[in-house]
């Protein structure tokens, strides 16, 4: 349940799932396109330099902060249970 322990209530049509997202799945996979170029230098390599991390940690960066402003955004979207977010039951039926 929400903050408050109340259902939320929305004027909107029903939420839906987080993964019916198109923009979960395209933050998604932008943050796996921005990824690939890292992982393939680091395997050639046979190493991960400092700098490589540091990218890695601004992709993740901006992949959570993109998720959680579609979280948030005015179209409701629920999490499965057990990830941040509101579940399904927050939700007035």
């Amino acid at each position: 349940m929400n903050s408050t322990n109340r259902p939320i209530q929305s004027d909107k049509s029903a939420a839906k799932s987080i993964f019916a997202s198109r923009t979960f799945w395209g933050v998604a996979l932008a943050g796996v396109a921005s990824l690939v170029p890292l992982a393939t230098k680091a395997i050639k390599e046979r190493k991960i330099t400092v700098d490589d991390a540091g990218q890695v940690v601004l992709i993740a960066c901006g992949v959570g902060t993109a998720i959680v402003g579609r979280v948030d955004a005015r179209s409701p979207v629920y999490t499965p249970n057990g990830l941040p977010g509101p579940n399904k039951s927050d939700f007035a039926q």
